[in-house]
């Protein structure tokens, strides 16, 4: 039996097959850019709308180019982001106009 080459050939997936074959549909998981989803999804939680729309819609982006993985991640990023960006607006227009109903406010 010949000892084993010293020499280091990287990920070989299994030994078994070829070298430089990686056991993967699409890119490898280091490569692939699924984090954006999870970022979106992160932010979304932490109620930082905007951050959540921009991550979901790049997450998105990288999906369409074949990227990324995490479709439905990005979405629910998206979902979450549109979701508390219509909350805020909403609470501010309800807040505005009970300012604007209540007797002895300025401008009334």
């Amino acid at each position: 039996m010949s000892p084993a080459s010293t020499e280091y050939l990287g990920y070989v997936g299994h030994p078994e097959l070829p070298h430089g074959y990686y056991p993967y549909i699409g890119r490898r998981p280091d490569q692939r850019k699924d984090w954006l989803a999870d970022a979106s999804v992160a932010t979304g939680v932490a109620l930082v709308f905007p951050a959540a729309i921009v991550l979901g819609h790049a997450a998105l982006r990288a999906a369409r180019a074949g990227e990324a993985t995490a479709v439905r991640r990005a979405r629910l990023g998206l979902v979450l982001g549109y979701g508390v960006a219509a909350a805020v607006n909403v609470a501010y227009f309800v807040l505005a106009a009970r300012h604007a109903i209540q007797p002895g406010t300025a401008g009334a």
